[in-house]
């Protein structure tokens, strides 16, 4: 039995440069990249942890064995408080980053430096 494989559309290079506009992303937040691949997981461990500690506490009872009442009681105290989570906001897409820069660029040249740059950011927020 021949083996059909998938043929992929050729695409021609304003095609590749338009789908990784649209594709990939860049970190707008204002940190390192490599900054951001370190705090992403401490971020999201830091809320787990705050979680179990939360729950940990409630769940601290010294008494003698409880009965089942009791520990059905206990139970629900753990969750009453809805579990919080941590998001990270996507990052832009690479078209909008490359669109502000050239447009800040533009800015620049016509007004001269960055401090031109400084006053027309103040008067769109004006506006």
């Amino acid at each position: 039995m021949p083996c059909i494989m998938n043929v992929m559309k050729r695409r021609t290079p304003q095609e590749k440069k338009k789908l990784s506009y649209e594709r990939d992303r860049r970190n707008v937040y204002g940190e390192a990249p490599h900054a951001a691949r370190k705090s992403i997981p401490l971020r999201k461990a830091l809320r787990n942890r705050a979680n179990r500690h939360y729950q940990n506490q409630q769940l601290s009872y010294l008494g003698p064995t409880p009965d089942e009442a009791l520990s059905d009681e206990l139970g629900s105290l753990t969750r009453h408080r809805v579990a919080q989570y941590w998001q990270k906001y996507p990052d832009a897409p690479l078209g909008e980053v490359v669109g502000r820069k050239s447009e800040r660029r533009a800015v620049m040249r016509e007004k001269g430096g960055r401090k031109a740059l400084i006053t027309v950011r103040r008067l769109k927020i004006e506006e």
